[in-house]
C-alpha cells in the first residue's frame, strides 16, 4: 500500500499536530482527495520524517495528528555541487536527479561561458528549482532534498570553501573518475563529511577559470576523451561519489 510524503515546514510541526497547507494541502486534497484517517508522512527541511494520519481537512488546510518520528537515512557527506547554469529543462532535470542522488546543497554557478541570462530572474526560477526538489524527493520517498542557493559567480562561490574534498569536472586532464574512486577507498573515507563538485556550462571553463579552481585547490576530474552533456558529465561523477560516500 502506497503511503503518501508531504512536505511541512518545521515550524508548522508542533508535536502531535501538524498543519499542511498550501501546495500540499492542495494536493492532499483536491489531487489525492485522501480522508480523515489515512495514514501518510510528512518531512520537513531538516530531514525529518514522521507518520501519522489526516485529522482533519479543511478548506486550506490539513491537520495530521503525529504517531511517530521516524529514523532518517544517515548520510555520512554532505554533498554540494556547483554547476553553471543551464537551460531550463537541463536544469529543472539536473535538480531533480540530484535530489535523488540525497546531495545536500546546489548553488547555480555564473560562468564565463554560461549562456543563460537570469537578469531579474534568479528568484523566480530558484523558487521553482526548490519545488522541483521537494516534488522529487516526495516521489523517491527521501526525507532530504537540498538547499538550492541563489546563483553566484564563480570568483565569488570558491573563496574559501569549507569542504573537505573539493574537485571540477574538466575536459583539459585531470584525474580519471575510476582514479579518484580507487583514492578514496584507499583513504579509508573515515574522516570525509564534506565534499563538493563543480561543472562548468555547455561550453565547458574558460582556461584562466580552470587556473583559478586549482588555485583553490579543487581538483580535476576526467572522464576520459569521450564528450559528455554538461548534465550528463555531472550525473555521472555525482552519482558514482554519492553511492562511494552514502551508501
Amino acid at each position: 500500500m502506497t503511503v503518501h510524503h508531504f512536505f511541512v515546514r518545521k515550524e508548522a510541526i508542533q508535536f502531535p499536530l501538524a498543519i499542511i497547507d498550501g501546495r500540499e494541502h492542495h494536493h492532499l486534497q483536491r489531487v489525492l482527495r485522501l480522508k480523515k484517517g489515512e495514514k501518510i508522512r510528512i518531512f520537513n527541511e531538516k530531514g525529518e520524517l514522521f507518520s501519522g494520519s489526516v485529522e482533519k481537512i479543511e478548506g486550506d488546510k490539513t491537520t495530521v495528528r503525529l504517531e511517530s518520528c521516524l529514523e532518517s537515512e544517515s548520510l555520512k557527506v554532505a554533498i554540494t555541487v556547483a554547476p553553471a547554469c543551464l537551460k531550463t529543462k537541463m536544469m529543472d532535470w539536473l535538480v531533480q536527479k540530484m535530489t535523488e542522488l540525497r546531495v545536500m546543497m546546489i548553488v547555480p554557478l555564473l560562468t564565463k561561458r554560461t549562456v543563460v541570462r537570469l537578469e531579474g530572474e534568479g528568484s523566480v526560477k530558484v523558487a521553482r528549482w526548490r519545488r522541483l526538489a521537494i516534488e522529487a524527493a516526495k516521489q523517491v520517498q527521501s526525507p532530504f532534498f537540498p538547499e538550492i542557493r541563489p546563483p553566484l559567480r564563480l570568483e565569488n562561490f570558491i573563496v574559501a570553501r569549507p569542504e573537505r574534498k573539493k574537485y571540477y569536472l574538466s575536459e583539459r586532464g585531470g584525474a580519471l573518475l575510476r582514479e579518484v574512486i580507487q583514492a578514496e577507498l584507499e583513504s579509508g573515507l573515515g574522516n570525509l563529511e564534506s565534499a563538493i563538485i563543480c561543472a562548468g556550462p555547455e561550453g565547458g571553463w574558460e582556461k584562466e577559470e580552470e587556473e583559478l579552481l586549482q588555485a583553490h585547490q579543487f581538483l580535476p576530474i576526467s572522464l576520459g576523451p569521450r564528450i559528455f552533456r554538461a548534465e550528463t558529465a555531472l550525473f555521472t561523477v555525482a552519482s558514482v561519489l554519492a553511492h562511494l560516500w552514502n551508501v
